[in-house]
């Protein structure tokens, strides 16, 4: 029975997941690579939160229950999601050129974002009864949400800034390249 550390990564990580995904239908439609630093940052911020999450998750699952992995549906939706979006990343590393990348990288985080619904229904639809809200988390956890929140938009800021400083570089090599 993970805690309401979990549920408030899970519940960051999802919209981490949203803003990607629009960042990525948005370089398809557009071709601009913003909307793939974008993408990319949130990716990550999400990434490392839901692991963290996770890892609380078990944790909460060992302190109360005594065993490390209680197979609980939101501890293993999470970790789909995880193991969804991890590939992203992987990709991302393994394709030279810029423009197949971010292509190839935001039909990966589109297709990935179709695990995000059965996550969220997770949350809500297979738990046993407990206190909560209409959204899945107690009242008093939404505080939880907005701070994650907050930090997710602080780690995506910074490395949406060190992502735009290193395509700065890689298009100043390219050009010395051809040169």
């Amino acid at each position: 029975m993970p805690g309401s550390l979990f549920d408030a990564s899970l519940w960051g990580s999802l919209i981490a997941a949203a803003v990607a995904v629009v960042a990525s239908i948005l370089f398809l439609r557009t071709r601009n690579f913003l909307y793939d630093s974008l993408a990319l940052a949130v990716t990550e911020a999400g990434l490392l939160l839901l692991a963290a999450g996770i890892v609380a998750g078990a944790i909460a699952g060992r302190l109360a229950l005594g065993i490390w992995w209680t197979w609980d549906a939101r501890l293993t939706a999470g970790l789909i999601g995880f193991l969804l979006y991890v590939p992203y990343l992987m990709l991302r590393n393994a394709i030279e050129e810029p423009s197949r990348r971010a292509t190839s990288a935001a039909i990966v985080s589109i297709f990935a974002f179709f695990d995000v619904p059965l996550i969220g229904v997770a949350v809500n639809w297979w738990l046993a009864p407990r206190s909560t809200s209409a959204h899945g988390l107690a009242p008093a956890a939404w505080w939880e949400v907005v701070m994650v929140l907050v930090l997710v938009a602080a780690l995506s800021w910074a490395r949406l800034r060190l992502e735009q400083a290193r395509r700065a570089r890689d298009a100043e090599r390219r050009v010395e390249q051809e040169i």
